[in-house]
């Protein structure tokens, strides 16, 4: 629900301040295929049936869908709202990757956001889906999922710090999207929004 209502302002903003729905035709981006493929990847591995047939190799798999995306957004990164982006979902890796392939979660986060069922199954078995249980044994705790935005009451969830700049950085990109005829050809030398100055 956040990244949608995030989403939303982001394109009513642009919308109301000079944008244009039809400067969309011009977006592209690079490698969309990766990007694209590690997204799906992501949604069969996290699926009861994905869990049972990757068992161990869960966390690797996952690991390794993060670092398409990463590869997938460094192509990108000329393009408005991507470095943003890019610096959120590293501080994601960097903690996933401290974690052998887990996210530490909060579980006092996710019963306050409506997950407790989650939240049971991550303190009974230790690990659930792509979340590890945050304790003194889990690093960079500071990045993992414990932040609780509770404005959103049930439809939120538990968020890291590179959940929330990550975000920053697709309200970013979808501001952009549809601000000018020439923004958006990743790599060229009118990625740019007219008056960013780089």
């Amino acid at each position: 629900m956040l990244v949608l209502i995030v989403l939303g302002v982001a394109l009513v903003s642009s919308l109301l301040t000079g944008g244009r729905l039809r400067y969309i035709e011009n977006f592209h981006l690079k490698a969309l295929p990766l990007g694209v493929g590690a997204f799906v990847i992501q949604l069969l591995i996290f699926t009861s049936r994905g869990e049972s047939l990757l068992g161990a190799l869960l966390p690797g798999v996952y690991v390794l869908t993060l670092l398409m995306l990463l590869a997938f957004l460094l192509l990108n990164r000329r393009v408005f709202g991507v470095p943003i982006l890019l610096v959120g979902l590293m501080l994601n890796v960097l903690v996933i990757g401290a974690n052998h392939g887990r996210m530490p979660a909060d579980p006092q986060a996710l019963v306050a956001t409506g997950q407790g069922s989650h939240a049971e199954e991550l303190v009974r078995d230790g690990t659930a889906a792509n979340v590890v249980l945050m304790s003194d044994r889990t690093h960079l705790n500071l990045l993992g999922d414990y932040i609780v935005l509770p404005f959103l009451g049930d439809m939120g969830s538990a968020y890291s710090a590179g959940d929330l700049v990550a975000l920053a950085g697709e309200a970013a990109l979808v501001f952009g999207m549809v601000r000018a005829d020439r923004t958006a050809h990743a790599g060229s030398n009118e990625d740019q929004l007219p008056g960013t100055g780089s």
